[in-house]
């Protein structure tokens, strides 16, 4: 008589079994797909349209160009592209954690894996990466796009030029640690709703109402995620090292205070 010895529960393997589920969320790939389509035809087609304005209106594009996008447009479209994206990928983040608790599938999940912390730390990882990767994608994708255009004008750069490639590296540790600090927060709320609404409250609506209190309202909205974080896909060359080490340190802490603040109901609360 045989009996089968069952596979070991690994974290690679929880990992990889929050893979398979994520994939199976038709959710997440139409907001994936809305996000690269939305980000790239706002990222790129503002600038095509300065390139096909008539000349009697826009007499001089290159200066219009280098006015808006800097001295490498190639920098200032991928930075466009990931102040669009964000929110798009904290939607994701969320989409990560939420609708498997809502469904129930979450107490399948726990039943295989009766520890809980792997299972939230694999959230986590497979959330950072969804992140990171829609940051190459979407990066690469705009920057070849408008390459064309820029080169008409004289203002191409290479993909591999080390400001554009500082860029998109800074782009996608951004998007990283936003999507991550969404499924952390995420992780607080029983219901997607809820969890959306405290997501998006603190990454697209704060910043957008904090500077308005009178005094300390703009060093405030500076310690915000988003507007923090935001500086890792300035050049470096522009702005220098200081203030994009210090909106990633500032980003980093609030995505890991979040974890561990997530980490706690995640751990002991009811399914």
């Amino acid at each position: 008589m045989s009996t089968s010895i069952a596979p070991r529960v690994t974290f690679a393997r929880v990992v990889r079994a929050e893979w398979v589920k994520t994939g199976t969320v038709r959710s997440s790939y139409w907001t994936a797909a809305f996000a690269l389509g939305f980000t790239l035809l706002f990222a790129a087609g503002i600038l095509y349209l300065v390139l096909l304005a008539p000349a009697a209106d826009i007499p001089d594009p290159a200066a219009i160009v280098t006015e808006n996008y800097g001295a490498t447009p190639s920098v200032g479209v991928l930075g466009l592209a990931f102040m669009f994206a964000y929110a798009l990928v904290a939607i994701l983040g969320v989409l990560t954690v939420s609708p498997e608790r809502a469904t129930g599938l979450l107490a399948t999940t726990l039943a295989a894996v009766p520890r809980r912390t792997p299972v939230y730390l694999s959230k986590l990882l497979v959330s950072a990466s969804i992140g990171v990767a829609i940051a190459l994608v979407l990066g690469t994708a705009s920057v070849l796009i408008v390459q064309p255009a820029l080169a008409g004008l004289g203002l191409d750069s290479s993909f591999f030029d080390p400001e554009v490639l500082q860029s998109l590296a800074g782009g996608m540790v951004f998007l990283g640690l936003v999507a991550a600090l969404s499924t952390a927060i995420a992780s607080l709320f029983r219901g997607t709703a809820a969890a959306m609404g405290a997501v998006l409250g603190l990454l697209v609506l704060a910043p957008a109402l904090v500077p308005i209190i009178p005094g300390i309202g703009s060093s405030l909205a500076a310690a915000l995620p988003s507007s923090a974080g935001m500086m890792l896909f300035q050049s470096a060359a522009q702005v220098g090292w200081q203030p994009i080490a210090t909106g990633g340190l500032v980003l980093l802490g609030w995505t890991a205070g979040a974890a561990v603040l997530g980490a706690v109901p995640f751990k002991r609360r009811d399914v």
